[in-house]
């Protein structure tokens, strides 16, 4: 049957070669000409995968034909099936023909022969250890093929073996012996020389006068006291350990030649500047802001970090200062406490609070459509007019806080913190512009039982003869221009607010102003494979986050808050790379009744979420506590240079029943890249219309959008 199949790929070739018209040629007429083709040809069973052998070999399709390669790429295919246990494996034909347009066709033949196994496994030497025990340690069984691999992979165990019991100069070596062609099989022997057996001397640390750095901390890191039995291992893991702490610009641990069984060590430092000073610039249409960072990574010489960041500008302007201890009782986890205050500006929407006696006063004393609606038709629809009324503001958040955060990283690509914080946080309304007054009388209100529409309520016919105007005209309630004069004594001036706009003055701040205190115990997982921070152009980034909140005071409440991010980065070809990102949040009350306080509102728009519309503009009235977003790059980058096209699209919700994504904001554009080191950003991005004022924005940072 194989004899059969050979014959037929033989044929497939030979008829190619003759509706091809390729001529074959030998290897010095070949030598530079492009090769269009490598075919292989199996005798018997395929053992290794044609893109196996094809990878062992220097001449490549679509590269050049090199004479003085050839032989040893043949020789490379044979090795390939001889380490795999075919020692009888040869190429029994091989062939380079030329087509029309000049290019090199390679055929080669393989017989792989029959598979030789391990007859007997032999230890030469090893004292003080029992052949046995070594043999055990192998991994190789009698009558498993004879694989040069797995032969080297018992070399290797043996040798660790041995050094992680105290004999670091120990050597091992393997050979194939007493070949029986008749069984296809061989003996494999391993020789091992022990050495002496050594123990962990002094440890000197070189030019210890001149590091900033305590002999303390360095030793905290030294995974061997003196007196432990010498491993190599030990070394290697302790050379990581003072690596990872960003401490050293290099790290090297020299074991010096001796005649002693005590093998001293010597730590040799290069220390990374301790000081590090940073500075950031962001530029948009209408919110420039800088910020600056000042820390010191060593201080003490003890490892730990003191620093503080800063920045100014719009939309968020503060200062936090922060102290981080590395590697906590030698857990392996970092702990960073920190305090700090901050301002942000953005915009929030709230409902009217009929309930609020000053809300109340001031609205039925300056809203002539509301105070004609509460005095003909009672208190009860005054209310539910204010109800379904919305505040739109500028607001200024200021947050006290107090952190505490304890994080774990293991494998490389995983990382969990544990944060505990206490917030004090005062929510208000701008004084720089007025708030937008929007009543929804369209909503419905039911002055006498029966809903009724604003146009029903105010008709011409409802309640006078004269029309609407006339019964909120100046001379029915007042004498002079409204805008300027008291409605009574009580100090209360009258402006009337149906034109949409209330001015922000000190009893309007008062009574938006939200102040709230709080502890939270938040907790994070993060996976992450991506090949860069600030320009990653492969892997994943998942990230998972819980907190638990108690709001203290009058009001008292319980939060929780939920949310998860993936980032996903899928290269497309050699200079484009697809990045995708989803980010889902939830918030709620665990208390019937009482509201999420502002802090822990949900909101999105501007740089982080969605470009194209003012940061932080796309909110849900009485606060957003269900959020989701999405966005999307094609990134091209070819050299210095790279070309970006963007979506991104996002929504929040104040209650589930109002989840829908066909009412989500959509944001797009285009941007420039200039990588220098990591990539400066110009974006110029577009909405679907959610913000006209400023219909085009644009952004300039460092670093990807995400």
């Amino acid at each position: 049957m194989h004899g059969l199949m050979v014959l037929f790929a033989l044929l497939l070739v030979e008829t190619a070669l003759a509706q091809s018209a390729l001529r074959e040629v030998s290897d010095r007429e070949a030598d530079e000409l492009k090769v269009a083709k490598v075919l292989f040809v199996h005798r018997g069973e395929q053992l290794v995968k044609n893109e196996t052998l094809r990878s062992a070999m220097r001449i490549q399709q679509g590269g050049p034909f090199r004479r003085r390669f050839f032989k040893s790429d043949l020789g490379a295919v044979v090795n390939l099936y001889w380490g795999r246990g075919y020692r009888d494996a040869k190429i029994v034909r091989k062939s380079l023909s030329l087509d029309a347009k000049n290019r090199v066709h390679i055929y080669i033949e393989i017989d792989s022969g029959a598979l030789w196994r391990v007859r007997t496994v032999q230890i030469e030497g090893g004292a003080p250890f029992a052949s046995d025990i070594l043999r055990a340690e192998l991994g190789l069984t009698l009558g498993a093929p004879l694989d040069y691999g797995k032969a080297l992979a018992g070399e290797r165990r043996l040798q660790m073996f041995l050094n992680q019991r105290g004999y670091p100069h120990a050597t091992v070596r393997n050979e194939w012996v007493g070949e029986d062609r008749a069984s296809h099989s061989s003996t494999v022997v391993y020789y091992v020389e022990p050495g002496r057996k050594m123990y962990f001397g002094a440890v000197e640390v070189e030019d210890q006068e001149r590091l900033h750095t305590r002999r303390g901390l360095i030793e905290r890191y030294l995974g061997f006291a003196r007196g432990d039995l010498y491993d190599p291992e030990k070394l290697a893991r302790s050379r990581d350990q003072l690596a990872r702490t960003d401490l050293f610009r290099s790290v090297f641990l020299e074991t010096p030649e001796t005649s002693d069984s005590l093998q001293p060590v010597v730590v040799r430092l290069q220390e990374r500047k301790y000081i590090a000073l940073g500075a950031n610039a962001f530029f948009n249409n209408t919110e420039p802001r800088v910020s600056g960072n000042i820390q010191h990574n060593n201080w003490l010489g003890r490892g730990a970090q003191l620093g503080l960041n800063a920045s100014w500008g719009l939309p968020i302007q503060g200062a936090t200062v922060f102290f981080a201890e590395r590697n906590l009782l030698r857990t392996g986890a970092d702990l960073v406490l920190s305090a700090g205050v901050t301002d942000e500006w953005s915009r929030t929407e709230e409902l009217g609070d009929p309930d609020d006696t000053r809300q109340f006063e001031l609205l039925t004393n300056n809203d002539s459509v509301l105070d004609g609606l509460l005095f003909f038709a009672g208190e009860d629809a005054a209310r539910e007019y204010i109800n379904t009324a919305v505040y739109d503001y500028r607001s200024i958040e200021r947050l006290w806080e107090l952190a505490a955060a304890l994080t774990k990283g293991w494998r490389e690509i995983y990382q969990a913190q544990l944060t505990l914080t206490w917030k004090k946080a005062r929510h208000r309304p701008d004084a720089s512009e007025p708030i937008k007054y929007a009543p929804n009388v369209d909503e419905g209100i039911d002055p006498g039982g029966d809903t009724a529409s604003g146009d029903d309520l105010f008709g011409d016919d409802d309640f006078f003869d004269d029309g609407a105007d006339d019964l909120f005209s100046d001379d029915d309630f007042f004498d002079d221009e409204p805008g300027g004069e008291f409605v009574s004594g009580d100090g209360i001036e009258f402006l009337d607010y149906s034109d949409g706009e209330i001015p922000v003055d000190a009893a309007w701040k008062d009574i938006l102003t939200e102040r709230s205190r709080s502890i939270d115990l938040s907790t994070e997982f993060l996976r992450d494979t991506r090949d860069s921070r600030f320009a990653p152009s492969r892997g994943m980034l998942l990230r998972l986050t819980g907190l638990y909140a108690i709001k203290l005071g009058r009001r008292q409440t319980y939060v929780v808050d939920g949310e998860v991010e993936l980032r996903r980065y899928q290269p497309l070809s050699r200079r484009l790379v697809l990045a995708l990102a989803l980010q889902g949040t939830r918030t709620a009350s665990l208390r019937s009744g009482r509201e999420v306080p502002p802090v822990y509102w949900k909101d999105y728009g501007g740089e982080g979420s969605l470009r194209g519309v003012e940061r932080n503009a796309i909110q849900a009235v009485g606060g957003g506590q269900i959020g989701l977003n999405v966005r999307g790059e094609l990134r091209y980058q070819r050299g210095i240079l790279g070309l970006v096209g963007f979506w991104d699209r996002a929504q929040v919700w104040h209650e589930r029943r109002e989840v829908g994504l066909r009412r989500m904001v959509d944001g797009y554009g285009v941007g420039l890249r200039y990588t220098l080191g990591f990539p400066f950003r110009f974006d110029v991005a577009l909405n679907d219309g959610f913000d006209e004022v400023d219909k085009i924005r644009f952004y300039f940072s460092i670093g990807q959008a995400f």
